[in-house]
Formats: structure tokens, C-alpha cells, sequence
């Protein structure tokens, strides 16, 4: 027995998959019908949580004829499997339940790109951190681009749905597997009842899947389309417009909490006397003046 079968037609195979892990990654155990491809199944490695069987089994998994022999066999060594056998009754039993450091550290989240003074997706990462940090709740943010974030960061094990206060806006995603969909992911776990925080999915495109998401309940950050992330609880959908402004540090309205260097920018540093200092090698990219909650950073 599974608690869900992905098989609609209405996704492509590598759709399926990442509605799939969606499910799993909040604790719950699934079968999905697909061929997915290659790269789809490299992407989601040892990410399992929840049970993932897959039938027809890919050549590349173990697989079984007996659906609980496979439900074990992928949750104990964290692994998709594939299956073959009658499709299973479906019996929700578990709560769902997210930790993204979950027994390892960034479980769900792998590569993206580096960061550098003015990165294109700093503003819009803190934009996000502005507002979730401010939540008595567990969000996930599923995103299809990524910083790569420079702190450790060590394993957790708490099984209760668990947010953990990011030290710079990097860590703002949760849940990064290309070439996967981020809002398939997202959509998997709206559809396993994940109501711990919000879902937001950070998605290049707007389709189908985004829609259904949205109609579920997510949120959707669309990279392709003009607009502003800080407005994510204002409107389920919105867009993401960068702009470069140069920016100063007004000294009498800083109080020297620290928040602007969370945007981690090599272009702000803090000073001796703990008010931050902006240096020559700024782009104006304003994530610091995102973060500053006393608008202390403000445009030239």
C-alpha cells in the first residue's frame, strides 16, 4: 500500500517524477508512473525521504514485485526504487512534515550558481526572506535557480515540520533539483496536504502546472514576467523585475542590527563602529536596502 499514484497524463513523464519527490520530500509514500529521464532520476539521487517507487523500473534501480518489500527498501536506504506489480490501493496514513537539513545537510537543494557582487537573484532572495522570516510557520520554497549559499551548515533531526532562520538570503530555497520543475515539486506537495507554511515555488515560466499550483494554494514567483517578489502574499502570482540604483548608508537611521549583511554581497561590510560601509565595487543591486527594516539604506 501507498499513500498516492502519480499516473495522469496531463504531466510529462519527468513531471510525474517531481510531483513524486515532492510527496516524498514531506514524508509521504508514492508511486509514479513515468519513464522519466536520466538526468531526472540523477537529480533526485538519495533525496528520498518518503517512499518513491517507480514503474516501469528504470534500468538503473532496484526493483521489486512486492509494493512493502519497496516501500522499505527506498525509505531505508533513501533511495527511488522501481516497481512492478498490480497498482497498489492508495491509504493516506503519515502527516506531512518538512526539515530541509533533515539527517544531512541541504537534503533537496544541489548546485546553483555563485555568488558575486550584485547577483541578479539577490533582491528577489531577500524579498523572500523579508517576509517569511516574519511567519510563525515552516515554508518551503521550491525554486528552479539557486545561489549556492557560503555557511555550514550542520544535519538536523527533529521530524516535526522545522524552519531554520537563514544566516544570509542564499538559504531563503529549500528545494533546487534540475532539470526537475520546481513547480511540479512545489505542486507534489500541496497535493500531499502540507499546511505547516506557505509552498512557493520560483519558477522561469508561467504553465499549466503553476495555475494548478496557485489554484491549490502555493505561490509562485514567475522569473519571465515584470513585477515585485516582496508583493508574494499580496497576490499568489508575481514577477520579478531587478533594478540598479546606487545606494548610501544614512549612519543617524541605523540602528546596526546586522540584516543588510545578510544579503552576504561582498559590495557591504560592517565597520568598527557596526554601521555597514558600501564600496566603491557596488552594482546597485539593493538587496541590503530589501533587508533594511529602518531604511537606513536609501538611494544617492
Amino acid at each position: 500500500m501507498v499513500e498516492f499514484v502519480i499516473r495522469s497524463d496531463a504531466y510529462t513523464d519527468d513531471e510525474r517524477l517531481a510531483i513524486g519527490i515532492g510527496l516524498s520530500a514531506i514524508f509521504r509514500q508514492v508511486l509514479v508512473e513515468a519513464r522519466p529521464s536520466k538526468e531526472a532520476l540523477r537529480a533526485i539521487g538519495d533525496a528520498v525521504l518518503g517512499a518513491l517507487l517507480i514503474t516501469p523500473c528504470p534500468e538503473e534501480l532496484p526493483c521489486f514485485n512486492d509494493v512493502e518489500k519497496a516501500t522499505d527498501y527506498s525509505e531505508i536506504y533513501s533511495t527511488p526504487v522501481g516497481y512492478e506489480g498490480p497498482i497498489p490501493k492508495t491509504k493516506e496514513r503519515r502527516a506531512p512534515t518538512f526539515n530541509k537539513h533533515y539527517m544531512k545537510p541541504w537534503r533537496w537543494a544541489r548546485g546553483g550558481e555563485r555568488l558575486e557582487v550584485g547577483h541578479w537573484l539577490l533582491p528577489l532572495m531577500a524579498c523572500l526572506y523579508t517576509k517569511l522570516k516574519l511567519l510563525d510557520a515552516v515554508p518551503v520554497v521550491v525554486s528552479d535557480v539557486r545561489i549556492q549559499p557560503s555557511s555550514n551548515i550542520s544535519p538536523d533531526y527533529m521530524v516535526a515540520p522545522t524552519w531554520h532562520l537563514p544566516t544570509e538570503v542564499a538559504e531563503v530555497v529549500d528545494i533546487h533539483l534540475p532539470p526537475l520543475k520546481a513547480s511540479a515539486i512545489a505542486l507534489g506537495i500541496l497535493i500531499g496536504n502540507y499546511n505547516a507554511g506557505p509552498v512557493i515555488a520560483i519558477v522561469k515560466q508561467h504553465d499549466a502546472i503553476v495555475k494548478e499550483l496557485v489554484e491549490r494554494g502555493g505561490y509562485a514567483v514567475v522569473l519571465e514576467r515584470p513585477g515585485d517578489p516582496c508583493d508574494i502574499f499580496r497576490g499568489r502570482v508575481v514577477g520579478y523585475t531587478p533594478h540598479k540604483h546606487r545606494y548610501v548608508v544614512e549612519p543617524s537611521l541605523c540602528d546596526k542590527c546586522g540584516d543588510c549583511l545578510k544579503s552576504a554581497c561582498p559590495a557591504i561590510v560592517p565597520t568598527p563602529q557596526g554601521v555597514p560601509k558600501i564600496l566603491d565595487t557596488c552594482t546597485g543591486c539593493g538587496a541590503c536596502a530589501v533587508l533594511c527594516t529602518r531604511k537606513a539604506i536609501q538611494y544617492d
